[in-house]
């Protein structure tokens, strides 16, 4: 995605006052350790394949590529207007949730 904050400002426009938005994203770890592990390797091979060369079609783009931080969700969705981007206690071994909310 070029410009994520964009995409979630837009988001948030269609909200209600009290409305919330869900994110699913990769599920890597908050810092980069190399070699890092299995999934976040194979995130990484997506990421620098296709997910970074085709969000960089529209200039100027975020430039993120597949591989987001949470602190990056957060980023973004603060940027966007959001309040707060609570991650969720969902356990699960390839996807990340995060809550956005007014």
């Amino acid at each position: 995605m070029s410009h994520p904050a964009r995409v979630l400002r837009a988001a948030r426009g269609l909200l209600t006052a009290d409305g919330s938005v869900i994110v699913v994203d990769e599920r890597v770890a908050d810092t980069f350790t190399a070699p890092g592990d299995d999934i976040e390797r194979l995130y990484y091979g997506f990421s620098l394949t296709h997910c970074l060369p085709v969000g960089m079609t529209d200039p100027p783009a975020a430039g993120t590529g597949a591989v987001m931080r949470t602190d990056t969700v957060r980023r973004y969705a603060l940027d966007a207007g959001f309040g707060t981007a609570e991650t969720l206690p969902i356990d699960n071994e390839f996807w990340r949730f995060y809550h956005l909310k007014m």
